[in-house]
C-alpha cells in the first residue's frame, strides 16, 4: 500500500498540468446534457474514436482511460490519468486502479444547433467539470477537487 502510495505521490509531483479552467466563458461552447451520458450515477464520455475515454463519478472523481502511446515524462508510459483526491494533483494510476470509464457516446454525439460548427462540449457534474474539443482535436481539460489535468494531441501527458 505504501508503495503504491509513493508511485502514485511521485507522479503526481512529476505530472506538470496545463490548462485554463474549464468554468471560463467560451463562446460557442454547448453544455452537454448529462442525462445523455449518465449511467446509474456515472457520467461517461469519449472525445472520439480510439480516444479517451472518461468518467465523473458521483462524488466529483475525474478518470480517463488514454489511448495508446501516452507516456508521462516522455518515457514511463501511462494508461490513464485522475482527479481523485483534493491532496493530490491529477495523476496517473499506472493501471493500479483499474479502468476509469468504457466506451461510450462522443462529445461531438450532443446536438448543435444550426450553423454552429463544432466548437467544444462542457460537462458539469458533481463538482467536476469537463470541455472537449474546443477548437475541434485541441483536447480535454478537467477540473475537480480543486485540481486541472488537460489531454491534448500529442502522446505525452505534459
Amino acid at each position: 500500500m505504501t508503495r503504491k502510495f509513493l508511485w502514485a505521490a511521485l507522479a503526481a509531483v512529476g505530472l506538470t498540468l496545463a490548462g485554463n479552467s474549464v468554468a471560463a466563458a467560451d463562446s460557442g461552447v454547448i453544455e452537454a446534457n448529462n442525462a445523455d451520458f449518465l449511467v446509474g450515477d456515472t457520467l461517461y464520455f469519449s472525445d472520439g474514436p480510439g480516444a479517451d475515454n472518461c468518467a465523473i463519478t458521483a462524488d466529483g472523481n475525474v478518470g480517463c482511460d488514454l489511448g495508446a502511446g501516452n507516456k508521462l515524462w516522455g518515457i514511463l508510459p501511462i494508461s490513464d490519468v485522475v482527479i481523485d483526491q483534493s491532496f493530490l494533483p491529477a495523476h496517473p494510476t499506472f493501471g493500479l486502479g483499474g479502468q476509469h470509464s468504457r466506451p461510450s457516446r462522443w462529445l461531438s454525439d450532443v446536438p448543435r444547433p444550426d450553423g454552429n460548427v463544432y466548437a467544444g462540449t462542457r460537462f458539469d457534474y458533481a463538482g467536476a467539470s469537463c470541455l472537449g474539443g474546443q477548437p475541434r482535436g485541441a483536447g480535454l481539460t478537467c477540473s475537480s477537487h480543486g485540481h486541472t489535468f488537460t489531454l491534448g494531441t500529442s502522446t505525452t501527458i505534459s
